[in-house]
C-alpha cells in the first residue's frame, strides 16, 4: 500500500513539473502585448485601414503609457493621417505631430515630424494668386526646422524647400502688387513691393520688383527713394530687362549712375529662374494646378530618399577605395623597417623614426666583430 502511494505521489509529482515547464516555455514564447498591438497597427497601416491601424495604435497608448512603443505608436498615427492623404486628414497629421514633438522633444524622430509638417503643408500649397494661409504655414515650419535641427541631415533639403515656398509667397505679393499698381493705388502697391524686398530678398523677380517699387513712388512723387531702386537696377542687373531704363531715369533725375558691381550681378543671375519653355504637358499641368495642390507630391520622401542616396553612394566609395585610401586604423599601422648605411636600424612608425644601434660586447666590439671563425687558432 505504501509503495503504491509512493509511485502516485512520484507521478504527480513528474506530471506538475512537466506542466510548469511547458508553462515556463509558454510564457518566453508569448509576445508582450503592447508589441503585438503595435505589430498588428503596423499590418493595418501597411494595408491602407488607416481606421483600424490608428484604434491599434490609440489602445496601446491608452493601455501601456509607459511602454517604450508609445511614442512610436504616437507617431504613426500621424503618418496613417499623412498617408491617407487629403485636407482633413493632413490636418490631423499636422496636430498629432505637433503633439508628438511636445510630449517627446528629444525624440529621435522629432525632426522627421516637423519636416513632415512642413511637407503636408507644401502639399496643401496653392498657386501665388490664391489663399497663401498653406504657403504661410510651410514656411514657417521650414524656418523652424532649421532653427531647431541646424545639423541634421535634412537641413540643406529644408533650405532649399524654404526658398521654393518663398518665391510661391513673393509672387502673390507682387502680383497683388500690380494688380494695385494698374489701378492707379500706387500706395498699396508701393506697400507689396517694399514687403517683397524685406521678406523675399532671393526673389527670382527682385529686378521686376524693383523697377515697379521705383514707378510707383515716382508716382507719389518721391524721386529720391525712386532712384534707390534704379541704381539698385544699375548695379546689379546688366542683364536685365530694365537696365538701360534705370540708368538713363537715373541721368535725367540728375542722380549718379553706380558702377556694374559684379560680384552682386553674378549673385542676382544665380537667382533668375530658368525659362521653362512649351512643353506638351503644359495644359494638364495647368489643369491639376487649377483644381489640385501646388508643390511636390512628398517633400518629406524626396528629402529621405535623396539622403539615403548620398549615404550609399559614401559607403560604396568607401568599401572600393585602395587601402590606402582608408581610414588606418592604429592597430593596423605597420612598421617599415630599414638599415641606414651606418648598419644602424631605423624602425619607421607613422611619423615617428627610432634608431637602433648595434648590440656590442664587453669590449665595446660589434656583434659581428665578436664572433670568430672556427678554425680560427691562436698563435704559438
Amino acid at each position: 500500500m505504501v509503495s503504491k502511494l509512493r509511485y502516485v505521489f512520484l507521478l504527480v509529482l513528474l506530471g506538475t513539473w512537466g506542466c510548469g515547464q511547458k508553462g515556463a516555455k509558454l510564457q518566453k514564447s508569448v509576445v508582450p502585448p503592447d508589441k503585438t498591438l503595435f505589430e498588428t497597427g503596423q499590418e493595418y497601416a501597411q494595408k491602407s485601414q488607416f481606421i483600424k491601424a490608428r484604434l491599434a495604435f490609440q489602445t496601446l497608448i491608452n493601455t501601456y503609457p509607459d511602454s517604450e512603443l508609445s511614442s512610436e505608436s504616437y507617431l504613426a498615427i500621424g503618418d496613417s493621417f499623412y498617408k491617407e492623404g487629403g485636407t482633413e486628414n493632413l490636418l490631423q497629421a499636422e496636430d498629432q505631430y505637433k503633439n508628438f514633438i511636445i510630449f517627446f522633444p528629444t525624440h529621435p524622430r522629432a525632426a522627421d515630424a516637423q519636416l513632415k509638417i512642413a511637407s503636408l503643408n507644401m502639399k496643401m500649397m496653392r498657386d501665388p494668386d490664391r489663399d497663401p494661409q498653406y504657403s504661410a504655414k510651410a514656411q514657417e515650419a521650414l524656418q523652424k526646422f532649421i532653427e531647431m535641427f541646424p545639423d541634421h541631415p535634412f537641413t540643406p533639403k529644408a533650405r532649399d524647400y524654404l526658398r521654393d515656398v518663398q518665391e510661391n509667397l513673393a509672387e502673390g505679393f507682387f502680383g497683388i502688387g500690380k494688380f494695385y499698381a494698374n489701378r492707379g493705388n500706387y500706395v498699396a502697391a508701393r506697400q507689396r513691393f517694399e514687403a517683397i524686398t524685406k521678406k523675399f530678398p532671393e526673389f527670382s523677380e527682385m529686378e521686376e520688383t524693383y523697377y515697379q517699387l521705383a514707378k510707383a513712388l515716382e508716382k507719389s512723387e518721391r524721386s529720391d527713394d525712386a532712384a534707390i531702386y534704379y541704381a539698385r537696377i544699375a548695379e546689379g542687373y546688366p542683364f536685365g530687362k530694365h537696365f538701360g531704363e534705370a540708368k538713363a531715369r537715373l541721368a535725367e533725375m540728375g542722380k549718379p549712375v553706380p558702377p556694374v558691381n559684379a560680384q552682386v550681378a553674378a549673385k542676382n543671375q544665380t537667382r533668375q529662374k530658368p525659362s521653362e519653355g512649351f512643353s506638351p504637358l503644359s495644359p494638364i499641368t495647368a489643369f491639376a494646378k487649377a483644381i489640385g495642390f501646388k508643390g511636390p507630391p512628398d517633400a518629406y520622401e524626396t528629402a529621405k530618399k535623396e539622403i539615403e542616396s548620398k549615404t550609399e553612394a559614401a559607403a560604396s566609395q568607401t568599401a572600393g577605395a585602395p587601402d590606402g585610401d582608408k581610414p588606418a586604423d592604429d592597430a593596423l599601422i605597420k612598421a617599415e623597417i630599414r638599415k641606414s648605411q651606418s648598419g644602424a636600424t631605423e624602425a619607421t612608425l607613422g611619423s615617428t623614426t627610432k634608431e637602433t644601434r648595434p648590440s656590442t660586447d664587453k669590449n665595446g666590439g660589434g656583434k659581428n666583430n665578436s664572433k670568430k671563425k672556427k678554425n680560427d687558432k691562436k698563435p704559438s
